[in-house]
């Protein structure tokens, strides 16, 4: 940040220019008679201009997104993949909006930016960016700028999504023991990691970076428990903080997933031993020829058990465990606060939103249970 002055006019009087580390103007007055009064003021408003207020009325709405970030967003130490999900979005605020002053938005201009963002995203990326700028705008408008919300009464499109719900699990219940009978006759760490690590996912519905995250602490051996409480990125080779609060849990697991577990930790500890396998972080999913294997590999060997088994849908990828996981948990009538609970949601919307289907399924069983006893009492009165 730094400050200039000038005199001007006739009058010669002094005026200053408060600018941002990329030379833009964010605040500015004129009509000082000495460089001094110009310079109280300047220094002042440079003072709160570091403290986060926004103060310039001409601010751009780029350089409020900006601020926004930098106060509110990136204190919460959010992964390097959520923040770049974030920077994707303040370039297309930048390339839209260009110069123009946040309070000079209108909302015929901002639904045209968001028709244009729709063009080449899906629903729930378009309500993300707009759920983005709703929260600069309560930003802004805290910090006294007097902007007009113009995301209000706007309408959201977007592409289809390039895979249907149905899609991201699979349906038959047979399909899911298939697989598991699969992955369970081809646990051998001397070949390969990853059916170790896919069975997991398919018997916990953790996220993909939750089961890459796993150590060996995390498998609570008396109470048949599998906790997760840190994410591992397999393309940065890096430890990142959950998802949220809520991600941090405890599942429960069968006493086969136990087995599977102590079986891999044997084999795991040979490897280790003979100086094979280096795991200094303990973790669970270390591969004897690649070490950490990233997504893409899991997803490939995954994609090729599935067109083997002819298990549809064959294109799943590993996420598409976590949704089988919650989808059989709904269908074999566990409750679905306690799926969401398990699946790491702080409410169930998510659920509802996917699995629609299954949830009307089971509000009608539960109907014709409500049916049942109406029924039983009124012949019990007879």
């Amino acid at each position: 940040m730094s400050i200039s002055y000038r005199k001007r006019g006739k009058k010669n009087l002094w005026d200053y220019r408060v600018f941002d580390t990329n030379k833009k103007v964010i605040a500015s007055n004129s009509g000082f008679k000495t460089k001094r009064e110009a310079e109280a003021e300047a220094i002042s408003i440079e003072l709160k201009l570091k403290q986060g207020s926004i103060i310039d009325k001409n601010i751009t709405f780029y350089q409020l997104w900006e601020k926004w970030i930098e106060l509110k967003i990136k204190p919460l130490g959010k992964a390097d993949t959520t923040m770049n999900k974030h920077h994707l979005r303040g370039k297309f605020i930048k390339k839209h909006f260009s110069e123009k002053p946040a309070i000079k938005i209108m909302a015929s201009e901002y639904q045209a930016f968001i028709n244009k963002y729709a063009e080449t995203n899906g629903r729930d990326n378009v309500s993300r960016m707009n759920a983005e700028i709703k929260n600069v705008i309560i930003f802004a408008k805290r910090d006294k700028l007097n902007i007009d919300d113009f995301t209000e009464g706007v309408i959201l499109s977007g592409r289809p999504p390039q895979k249907k719900k149905d899609e991201k699990y699979i349906h038959s219940f047979a399909d899911y023991q298939k697989l598991v009978t699969y992955l369970s006759k081809n646990l051998d760490l001397s070949i390969s990691v990853i059916p170790y690590l896919l069975i997991i996912q398919l018997k916990t519905g953790l996220r993909a970076g939750e089961v890459a995250g796993l150590t060996w602490d995390c498998v609570l051996w008396k109470t048949s428990e599998i906790k997760t409480y840190q994410r591992y990125d397999t393309v940065r080779k890096r430890w990142t903080p959950p998802k949220t609060d809520d991600s941090v849990r405890k599942i429960p697991v069968d006493e086969e997933t136990i087995k599977i577990l102590k079986k891999l930790k044997n084999e795991q500890k040979f490897y280790v031993n003979n100086g094979t396998i280096t795991n200094p972080d303990n973790m669970l999913f270390i591969d004897i020829n690649y070490g950490i294997i990233t997504n893409k590999g899991i997803n490939k060997h995954l994609k090729q058990v599935l067109s083997d088994l002819r298990i549809y849908p064959s294109t799943m990828t590993s996420t598409g465990l976590r949704h089988t996981y919650c989808s059989t948990m709904l269908a074999m009538g566990v409750d679905i606060w306690a799926v969401s609970k398990l699946m790491g949601h702080k409410d169930i919307k998510e659920i509802t939103e996917t699995y629609g289907h299954l949830i009307k399924e089971k509000a009608e069983i539960e109907n014709n249970k409500v049916r049942s006893v109406l029924k039983s009492l009124i012949e019990n009165d007879k």
